[in-house]
């Protein structure tokens, strides 16, 4: 994938249509990231951070194996911003992909904007069928690649919001407190003529693409502790092993996805903060030395203004102060947790010293992260695999359950602690 935007189901072509192509295009990354391992040294002539590990699908999962059966597997990840869609050979390679813009977003750039749409059910209906329709281009491409004789099946995962829209459920009690989802249960429908499973959530906040992250970084079966951290719009985050799993979520806003500074993918504004805080430019409060408070300060072809710094303080601020609640729920320290799985084309350009050096995380994570990708994808391929293996989804669902019963979810919002440490990890401190 090229760098400078996506089409739609294309991978860096220039068939972005004219109303979609600004909002696709914001940075030298790829908005949307399905761990296809094309993108080191295509962004701005830059190879991949040094000692930064990539893991593969095959790394996450074992070794690569066919997919039985005549079915050709499919995958989905809708995210409230973009839609990624893979097809997959029979011997588990990836064949061809699907990239788009979730067309949703004319109702709202994020989930509370949807919810509140929804209220209208022309509005409800319309996202319903704007989102299936992306779909069933996506399985129209994929079409196209099928042998005589072969079908296709198709595994999504979304978040809680998303899924909601997708099956044409009320999201009302999504958006008001307790903020309670009374419709968790993974799901089967049919999309674009296919069958289609849809991977169960585990709460209002934490959806089946986390569910999918889970399965996919194996921590259900280590005895060793796994840190998940999906950075997004949304932050999402998993602590645990095969024993115990606590999930959270939090509010991080554009600022991961180039919103901090226009057209910056955020990875890369990270970097820039990480220098300036060396350099002693920026200081741990997040204030911009004279004269560059007022005007700003370029570094290469990135300009860095203090609007954009206290954007990044919001996000770092809630997804470290997420972190250290789940540490201690967990009642470890960050030196317990053995592999940090940073998802999402965020986490696969971001060095992990620039993480620590504005105090994103722990200085005891430093070298124990990795970058995992599309964590959401990767786990609906194995979900994908036992389906088409065993014929009957009924099974796989009843393995999820248990699960996502088994990981417990903590609401940020009701934590003493979070509102305490949200505040002081907002500083750039190396913690």
């Amino acid at each position: 994938m090229t760098g400078g935007g996506i089409g739609l189901c294309s991978a860096g072509n220039s068939s972005v249509q004219t109303g979609e192509r600004a909002a696709a295009r914001r940075g030298t990354r790829c908005r949307i990231c399905t761990g296809c391992g094309a993108c080191p040294g295509t962004a701005s002539g830059r190879a991949l951070p040094e000692g930064l590990h990539v893991l593969s699908c095959d790394a996450l999962l074992g070794e690569r194996g066919a997919i039985r059966g005549d079915s050709r597997l499919a995958v989905a990840d809708v995210g409230t911003t973009t839609l990624a869609m893979l097809l997959y050979d029979r011997d588990g390679g990836v064949a061809d992909r699907c990239l788009m813009l979730n067309p949703q977003y004319v109702y709202g750039a994020d989930v509370l904007s949807r919810i509140q749409a929804a209220e209208d059910r022309t509005a409800a209906a319309d996202m319903r069928e704007q989102v299936q329709k992306a779909l069933a281009q996506g399985i129209r491409r994929f079409r196209g690649k099928l042998r005589e004789g072969e079908t296709l099946y198709l595994v999504l995962a979304a978040n809680t919001a998303m899924t909601y829209l997708l099956m044409g459920w009320d999201p009302a009690e999504l958006g008001r407190a307790p903020f309670r989802a009374s419709r968790l249960d993974g799901a089967r429908t049919e999309i674009g003529g296919v069958p289609c499973f849809v991977f169960p959530g585990l709460s209002a906040f934490v959806g089946g693409d986390i569910a999918a992250g889970i399965c996919a970084s194996g921590m259900c079966g280590k005895e060793a502790v796994t840190l998940l951290l999906d950075l997004g719009t949304n932050g999402e985050m998993v602590l645990g092993n095969r024993d115990k799993r606590i999930a959270c979520a939090t509010a991080a806003g554009p600022a991961f996805e180039g919103g901090a500074s226009r057209g910056v993918w955020g990875a890369d504004m990270i970097s820039r903060l990480a220098v300036l805080l060396r350099e002693k430019i920026l200081d741990r409060t997040g204030l911009l030395a004279e004269p560059y408070f007022d005007s700003g300060i370029r570094i290469g072809n990135v300009k860095v203004t203090q609007e954009a710094v206290r954007s990044v303080q919001l996000a770092k601020g809630a997804i470290a102060a997420g972190i250290q609640v789940l540490l201690h729920k967990y009642g470890i320290g960050a030196e317990d947790v053995d592999t940090v799985i940073l998802a999402g084309g965020f986490g696969y350009y971001l060095k992990p010293e620039d993480a620590v050096e504005i105090g994103l995380l722990p200085e005891a994570l430093l070298k124990r992260t990795l970058s995992g990708g599309n964590t959401a994808l990767t786990g609906c391929l194995m979900a994908g695999k036992e389906i088409l293996s065993r014929g009957d989804p009924g099974r796989l669902k009843d393995g999820l359950r248990e699960i996502i019963n088994g990981t417990e979810v903590v609401n940020l919002a009701m934590e003493p602690e979070f509102e305490e440490l949200y505040p002081e990890r907002m500083n750039f401190m190396i913690f």
